[in-house]
């Protein structure tokens, strides 16, 4: 992990304020009315106790998941781990981190889980989700390679749970910053994934969807997909699609109406034009929204992963690809 200026009281000060500041705040209303009078269900999460129960569960799961080691003694390393990682050491101490946390995040009533663990000696932190009787799956909150360690906090603002994902912000020259900071992503469970909560979405009125993606050193799927304010759309398949070729298709309202709300919800217009991930031969996109009477917003993004809101207003435009009718 990359050397910063940041000292143990500045972290516990940090992390103290942002607490606090999500207790007592108004919140999205919507989000917390409807979270306020859940009906609990118990599940087999809720019996868990050890490190040794969570890595069975996930190794039932998914296969890949059989590698998978819960971090239960939140020992932190760096350089792969072979040395221990004393920068994140301090932040994981400081934040009182949990190797596992039980909370229903999604709200339909059913214990998930939130864990620290490691592939092989890759850091990462995943979520077991339960959509419903003990149907689980798994959503991984580290989705960059060779992440840093990272640390999950589970706080609530108002009766909605959220995650405070801490990480260490690498030096951006771009925007004259020469050192490393810590940083927090405040995460809820909204539109099928976890994304940057936000109080106030915006209400633009969206008037086209442009989205385009290049190749990567493999078999990235290379497209172009147009859709209109009235959901007509025009699908332009190039390589590694399951078809190829220029189709036309009206997207129904059950795809399209969530896009448009989670794009709102994550306010794109005031999102950064650019993205990049810090390795090299992955796929890149460009995103670009008309709106409001001709307003444009353009956003590129090498890696696909430039918010938790865009990486999920991705994979939705990526489904559309097999979802939708075309001709």
């Amino acid at each position: 992990m990359t050397n910063h200026t940041l000292t143990k009281g500045m972290i516990i000060c940090l992390a103290s304020l942002f607490l606090l500041s999500c207790k007592g705040q108004p919140g999205n209303s919507a989000i917390s009315e409807s979270r306020s009078n859940i009906v609990k269900h118990h599940n087999k999460l809720d019996d868990i106790n050890s490190a040794a129960e969570i890595e069975a569960i996930l190794a039932a799961i998914c296969k890949s998941c059989t590698n998978f080691k819960v971090n239960s003694t939140l020992t932190f390393k760096e350089g792969f781990g072979t040395r221990p990682d004393k920068t994140g050491q301090h932040i994981a101490d400081s934040l009182q981190v949990k190797a596992w946390t039980k909370m229903d995040f999604d709200g339909n009533g059913y214990t998930d889980l939130l864990v620290i663990g490691n592939w092989d000696m890759d850091h990462s932190v995943m979520c077991i989700m339960d959509s419903g009787e003990n149907r689980f799956s798994v959503n991984t909150l580290t989705r960059r390679s060779f992440q840093d360690c990272t640390f999950p906090v589970v706080a609530r603002i108002d009766s909605t749970p959220v995650i405070l994902y801490y990480y260490m912000q690498e030096p951006d020259l771009r925007h004259h910053q020469t050192e490393s900071w810590l940083k927090v992503d405040t995460l809820v469970y909204q539109f099928g994934d976890f994304v940057e909560f936000n109080q106030n979405p915006a209400n633009h009125k969206i008037e086209k969807i442009e989205y385009s993606t290049t190749g990567c050193f493999g078999t990235c799927p290379i497209f172009i997909l147009t859709i209109n304010q009235d959901r007509t759309a025009v699908f332009d398949a190039g390589s590694y699609n399951q078809v190829s070729g220029k189709f036309t298709a009206t997207i129904d309202t059950a795809n399209f109406n969530p896009l448009i709300n989670l794009l709102n919800y994550i306010d794109f217009a005031k999102l950064d034009s650019s993205y990049s991930v810090g390795w090299t031969d992955d796929q890149a996109c460009d995103l670009k929204i008309t709106y409001d009477n001709g307003q444009v917003k353009k956003i590129s993004d090498y890696g696909l992963l430039g918010t938790f809101g865009l990486n999920r207003a991705y994979e939705l435009l990526f489904k559309l690809r097999e979802n939708q009718k075309w001709k």
